[in-house]
């Protein structure tokens, strides 16, 4: 895994000051040795990338991740994002450890989740650090939260715990705001979007 460049990540200055309490990085101990990953028939070649290709079979929405900082916006794409409990109301995001989203989040911080439709492809390149020509984002601010404009849902969490997820770390949040529109999902299959094949 050495010398994987870190995940792009997007940030943009917004008008608005507010205070925001300093960012405290969860910190992890070192991971306990693991036993060599046994690949399957069709899978050769580096161990992390096979399993990052098989993981990559299972289609996935995708998700905006935002924080705010001050003047500052902060957002990543994703797609390790996961319902936990109904009640209460729990949801889980899985962030790298590189980036810096992940030292932005603590325990108390609250995070967004913006789930893209469809026609939003170009965000979640832009957010993902791809260079794209599309217009700069807009966004509503929900509990001092910013959430990406014109997304299909949109929930606020503040973290309740963070836990050691190997090279990621896990937040686990208590949703505060949930609110949805009608429309079809953005869907990662593959390493590519691809149509829900929803009318």
């Amino acid at each position: 895994m050495e010398g994987r460049a870190a995940p792009k990540e997007f940030e943009v200055a917004i008008g608005e000051a507010i205070s925001a309490p300093e960012a405290f990085g969860a910190s992890f101990d070192a991971a306990p040795a693991a036993d060599e990953l046994e690949l399957g028939e069709g899978l050769e070649g580096d161990p992390a990338l096979a399993f990052r290709r098989t993981l990559g079979m299972f289609a996935t929405g995708v998700t905006v991740l935002t924080t705010r900082v001050g003047e500052q916006v902060h957002g990543m794409t994703a797609n390790a994002f996961m319902s936990v409990s109904l009640d209460p109301a729990l949801v889980l995001v899985s962030i790298d450890r590189r980036t810096k989203m992940c030292g932005l989040l603590y325990e108390g911080s609250r995070y967004g989740v913006s789930v893209l439709c469809e026609t939003q492809s170009e965000l979640s390149d832009r957010f993902a650090g791809r260079a794209v020509n599309s217009a700069e984002p807009r966004f509503d601010v929900v509990r001092d939260t910013p959430l990406v404009d014109g997304a299909l849902a949109h929930f606020v969490a503040r973290v309740e715990r963070s836990y050691w997820g190997g090279d990621h770390s896990l937040f686990l949040g208590r949703v505060e705001y949930a609110r949805q529109h009608s429309g079809a999902p953005l869907l990662f299959h593959g390493g590519h979007y691809v149509s829900s094949g929803r009318s």
